[in-house]
């Protein structure tokens, strides 16, 4: 089992690298750890449609790679800081590109659902019922496109008064994850 974690974070030691730090310990098989934060050089989508008759983008950049780690693994997840209610530019530069994977979709092509995955999600707000709403349904829709099952999200609000250490509740919530990840599809 191969999973890839996409973290979005530009605080290497922040929250979110402790909650994926702690998820991929968790993990059995081979994890990778894929920082997107500060990756000026992926080129935005330009929804120039060239995908919707080819099955790759025809922008010719270090989102290539990424394509590439995303096709291999068995298990993808996302992980990411949400400011103002939203998911950081880096990770939705990235995002964006996956408009390949929709695009395969248009064509009649939808992968099927033979893989896992998860969200991870952090706020420094004080935790509300809606908080991570709207970035939970993006994930959720990328991971759905991907041909991946989406075994749950782990939330994390008010991280700008408590860290992960403070939180034995989110503790248990990236353990059940990885549990469910950890089974077979």
């Amino acid at each position: 089992m191969k999973t890839l974690i996409l973290t979005g974070s530009p605080r290497k030691e922040g929250h979110t690298a402790k909650m994926a730090a702690f998820l991929a310990g968790r993990l059995q098989g081979e994890v990778e750890m894929l920082s997107l934060d500060h990756r000026t050089d992926i080129m935005p989508c330009r929804d120039c449609r060239y995908c919707f008759q080819n099955d790759h983008c025809c922008i010719q950049d270090p989102m290539q790679e990424i394509y590439q780690k995303l096709d291999q693994a068995d298990r993808i997840v996302f992980a990411a800081p949400v400011y103002f209610y939203g998911i950081p530019g880096s990770m939705k530069a990235v995002l964006d590109r996956l408009q390949v994977y929709w695009a395969a979709i248009v064509r009649g092509e939808k992968p099927p659902v033979t893989r896992t995955g998860g969200i991870l999600l952090v706020g420094g707000a004080p935790e509300s019922p809606e908080q991570f709403q709207g970035a939970i349904q993006t994930f959720r829709y990328m991971l759905d496109d991907l041909g991946v099952f989406c075994a749950g999200a782990v939330t994390m609000g008010g991280s700008d008064k408590k860290g992960l250490q403070d939180r034995p509740d989110v503790k248990d919530a990236l353990i059940r994850l990885a549990d469910s990840l950890n089974k077979p599809v």
